[in-house]
């Protein structure tokens, strides 16, 4: 239960320095398209792959 509080927190966090919207702009820069709701959903794995190699990092440094 406190993993997914802090999560929430963390989204919280993250959600005011990086939108969807920016995710569209770095992408096209690059030359992929795609809409502000296929960025948000990029936007939340990404969050969910970081969060995971933190807690994996985090995790093995205890031992």
């Amino acid at each position: 239960m406190e993993k997914e509080k802090c999560y929430e927190e963390n989204e919280k966090q993250y959600s005011k320095k990086l939108a969807p919207e920016k995710i569209v702009s770095i992408l096209e820069k690059h030359g992929t398209k795609v809409s502000v709701e296929e960025a948000a959903v990029i936007l939340e794995f990404m969050r969910k792959i970081a969060n995971v190699a933190v807690n994996q990092y985090l995790s093995v440094r205890k031992d």
